[in-house]
Parts: C-alpha cells; structure tokens; sequence
C-alpha cells in the first residue's frame, strides 16, 4: 500500500513538472512569435520603394547628399541591426527546444530591444525619404501661391504707380530680384535638387512679405506726407506771415528756419520712402510731426500771450498807481504817528524801500509798454514780465496793509495800557482798604517794600503814558510786569489776613485750655509775634502746634471752621446783590 502512495505521488511531480515545462514553451513561443510578427510589419515599411523611386529621379546638390546619407543609413540598418534580430530569435528558439528557459528569456529580451530601436530608425529613415519625394510636389504648390502673390503686386504697380510716387522703381528692381530667384527655383528643381530650391522658394515668400507691407504702406505714407505735413507746413508759413503782419515777435525764435528744417526732415522722408525704407522712413516722419507740433505751441503760446496783456495791460498800470498811492499815504501815516509814538521795526525804512521798488517797477512797466508799443519785445516775454510784477505788486501791498494796520493800532494799544493802570490804581487801593480794615498791628518790610515797588511801577507807566511820545512796547513790557507783581501781592496780600485771622481764632480757641502752662506760654509766644514781629505765619504755626498737642486735630477744626466763615462771607455780597 505504502508502495502505491509513493509511486502515485511521483506520478503527480512528473505531471505537475511537465505541465509547467509546456506553460513555459508555449509561453515563450508566443512572444516569439509576436516579436517575429514586429519584424515582418516593420520589414514591410517601403523605406526600399522609396529609396529606389528617389534614385531615379536624378537628384543633385543637396537633395541629392540628404538622400545618400538617408539610404546609409538604411544599409547599416539591413546589413546589421535586421541580421541581429534575426539571430536573437533564433538564439530564442534553440533555448526553449533544449528547455534553457532562462536563457530564452534573455535572448527573447535582447530581441525585443532591437526590434524596437531599429523600428524607431526604420521609422525615421522613412519619413524623411517621404518628404524628400513629397517636397517636389509642396515646392509647386507653394511656387504657385508666391506666384499669385508676386502678381498681385506687380498689377497693383502698374494700376496705381502715381500713388506710389518714386519708390516705384526701386519697387519694380525689388520684383526684378524676385524674378531672379524665381529663375534659380526652376533651375534647382529641374536639376532634382529639391531642398535648396525649397530654400530658394521660403527667401521669396519673406520678400513677398516685406514686399507687400511695403506696397501697402507706401501710399498711405505718401498720403499723410501730402495731406497732412505739407498742408500743416503751408498752415504754419500762412499764420507766421498773418501774425508778423500783425506785429507779433518772437524771441530768440527763428520761425521759417524752423519751417525749412521741417521741410528738410519730410524731403528726407521722401528720399527714404524711394528706398522703400518704410521704417526709417516712418522715424523721420515722426520727427517732423514733433517739429510741427512744437512750432504750433511756439505760435499759440504768443497768441494767448497776446490776450493775456491786452487783458492785463490796463489793469496793471491801475494796480500800480493804487499801490504807489498807497504806499504814499503809508509814509504820511508814519509821519503823523510819529509824532506821538515810537516806531521800533523801521517802518519809515521799509515804506521808502517800498516807494524805491515801486518807482522801479514802475519805470519797467513804462519802459516795456514802450517796446511792446514799437514791437520790439514778444508778447510771451511781456507776459512773463506782467505776471512778476503783479506778484511783486501784490507782496507790497499786503506789507503795506499790515503796516497801516499795526500803526492804526498803536491808539487802542495806548488805550489798553491807560486801562491797565486804572485797573492797577484800582487793585492797590482795594489791598490797602482790606488790610487797614483788618486793623492789623504793622506788616513786615518785605511785603511794605513789595508794595511800595508796586505802586513805584504803576506811577512810572502812567508818567511814561504822560509823555507827548511813547513807546509802547517798552510800556507794554511794564504792564506784563506790573501785572504778575500785583497778582504776587494780591496773594501774599491774602496770606497775610488768612494768617492773621487763623491765630486770632486759634488764641480764641486755646482759652478753654487757659489752665495749662503751656498753652499760656505758647499764647504769650504767639502775641509776641504777633503783635511786635508781625510775624503772622510763625505765630499762626506756634499756636497750631500747641493745640494739636493738648487736643490732637484741633487746629484743623479751627482751620475749616475759619475757611466755611469766609466763604460764607464772600458769597453774602454776591447773594444781596441778586
């Protein structure tokens, strides 16, 4: 039994083993086959018809040494890469007959690399030997287009020459060339060298080109030369006659030099249009439009000149008068008030540059409207001159405004500080009454000299207002310094009666406290100071301290108690007034 198993199962690897030789061979056969099939379609490309067809076309020059070098290429590719081919196939075959399946495999590979490499180069070779026998046939065609081409512009000559002026016979040489290379075309083709004549066939149709854009524009150039610039030229010489007619004049401008220029650049442009250089042609053009354009604004720039004066002639020599009229009322001002004030800031000395500038201005205008009555200065130049006189007019006339203005002013100034010390006679004499009030024992030398210098001040402004001729910004200035030390007395003023009020009411309060020998000292201090030194503040400070000792914030109740009682007081008059 255990013999039957065991030859049953090599029965199996024998079958299986088998199976797989024959999957494998019938495998590789087929790729055999399909590369074999490759070969034959790739053979059957007609590089062979082709290449004998070419031959007997009787080819030269360059046709002729593209087609050899094509046909090499096509022997190396019979002569070795087919043999080559054909022996990894064979070597293919015998592999699988002897059951070398690995060995097949690679020959089989090396198979398929050559057929499709050489089918590549077969491929090639082959449509370059298609255009070689198709370039014949495209070289007619195109011969015949350029031909059309090449007639339609030869008529266009012959029926419309005068628009073309004298570039018509460099046109008519340019179609003589052309028939040249025509000539050749037909020479190379039936030599059989077909690609030089194809390149003799492409530098026509890239003269045809130029050649037509030329045609079509030439006529429109001569058009805008003829039209346009000749009558602009003519337009310009026509209005520079009309306007010397009318007594224009130009400065350092030479009209008709620059009309001839214009007509030397357009003449050049002719002379490029002949050549059938429209480019060049096109530049100088532009150039001369730039020149007219240019002359144009020149005449129209002395036109609108023109209007500006005839507007602005009359209405300047009024504005000078009133200026200079000004200008002598200002000097009459500063003479009157002079008489009564100080000036400080050269008014007399600006007014009288003022009147030296405006007699010069003025003797310019004259002399201008002198030239421009005998034509002998343009209109633009005037203008110009017109314009900075104006705003020279003007800047003197504001200057003169804000002089009258400050001297006008000088009487309200003075007035002003006649008021201040009014108001200052005003203040001392309140101060004085208020501290007399209070029936104070004495005040000390510091406030008596500050007091005193004060009222010094306020005497020496009134006698310098006394004056038959002030200076009032030096009264100014001690005003501005009055008024800061009337302020500064006004407030050691108030500190005074504050301090004074304070210890009165804080010896009234320390009476309760009577008993204590301290208290009654510092009492007798404070009194001392009071009374003798009129020392307000030291004594208000003792009294202070003595109390905030014996009862601790005393002396701040006292001290709000004092301040609600005068502001009560300050505000009764205020309350019986309403």
């Amino acid at each position: 039994m255990d013999l039957f198993y065991w030859l049953a199962g090599i029965f199996i690897v024998i079958l299986v083993g088998y199976g797989v030789v024959y999957y494998l061979n019938r495998k590789q056969a087929n790729r055999i086959k399909e590369i074999d099939d490759k070969k034959h379609k790739m053979m059957a490309i007609p590089v062979a018809d082709n290449l004998y067809t070419l031959k007997n076309l009787n080819l030269t020059g360059q046709t002729k040494r593209t087609y050899e070098s094509w046909q090499a290429t096509w022997q190396t590719i019979t002569r070795f890469q087919y043999p080559e081919i054909e022996a990894a196939l064979v070597s293919a075959e015998q592999s699988i007959q002897q059951y070398n399946f690995i060995k097949a495999k690679q020959a089989i590979e090396n198979a398929e690399k050559l057929i499709q490499e050489t089918e590549t180069s077969v491929i090639k070779v082959n449509k370059a030997l298609e255009k070689l026998l198709e370039s014949a046939q495209e070289n007619r065609k195109e011969l015949e287009e350029n031909q059309e081409r090449y007639n339609k512009i030869r008529k266009q000559l012959l029926a419309h020459s005068f628009t073309f002026g004298p570039a018509v016979e460099t046109l008519e040489k340019n179609l003589n060339y052309m028939e040249l290379d025509f000539t050749k075309f037909n020479s190379l083709t039936n030599e059989g060298d077909h690609m030089e004549a194809k390149e003799v066939l492409d530098r026509i149709g890239q003269d045809l080109t130029v050649m037509e854009e030329v045609v079509e524009k030439i006529p429109e150039l001569n058009k805008q030369i003829k039209e346009e610039y000749e009558e602009q030229i003519a337009d310009l010489r026509e209005g520079y006659q009309r306007l010397i007619t009318e007594n224009y004049v130009f400065d350092n401008v030479n009209i008709p030099e620059k009309i001839v220029e214009i007509e030397d650049i357009l003449k050049e442009a002719k002379d490029s249009i002949a050549l059938a250089d429209i480019g060049e042609a096109r530049k100088k053009m532009d150039k001369a439009e730039r020149a007219i354009e240019n002359t144009y604004i020149i005449m129209e720039k002395e036109m609108d000149a023109k209007d500006f004066v005839d507007r602005h002639q009359s209405n300047l020599s009024r504005k000078m008068e009133h200026v200079m009229q000004s200008n002598r009322y200002v000097l009459l001002e500063i003479d009157r008030v002079s008489q009564n004030f100080f000036l400080n800031h050269n008014e007399l000395g600006r007014s009288q540059e003022y009147e030296e500038q405006l007699l010069a201005e003025n003797e310019a205008l004259r002399y201008h409207d002198k030239l421009l009555e005998e034509h002998q200065i343009s209109y633009s130049a005037t203008k110009a001159r017109y314009e900075k006189m104006t705003q020279k007019l003007s800047q003197i006339d504001k200057e003169q405004s804000e002089l009258v203005a400050k001297l006008s002013n000088l009487k309200n100034r003075e007035k002003d500080a006649k008021d201040a010390v009014d108001l200052f006679e005003m203040d001392m004499r309140n101060m004085k009454r208020t501290l007399e009030k209070q029936h104070l024992p004495g005040l000390t030398p510091a406030y008596l000299d500050l007091f005193f210098a004060v009222s010094q001040r306020i005497e020496e402004i009134s006698a310098k207002l006394n004056r038959v001729k002030i200076d009032m910004e030096e009264i100014e200035n001690l005003v501005v310094m009055c008024e800061e030390d009337i302020q500064l007395l006004d407030k050691r003023t108030e500190e005074i009666l504050d301090q004074a009020n304070m210890t009165e009411s804080l010896i009234q309060y320390a009476n309760r406290y009577r008993d204590n020998p301290e208290v009654e000292a510092a009492t007798r201090e404070a009194l001392d100071l009071f009374q003798n030194a009129y020392d307000y503040e030291n004594a208000m400070n003792v009294m202070k301290n003595i109390l905030n000792k014996v009862e601790p914030g005393a002396s701040k109740k006292v001290e709000d108690n004092y301040l609600e009682d005068k502001n009560r007081r300050s505000f009764t008059p205020q309350q019986s007034t309403k």
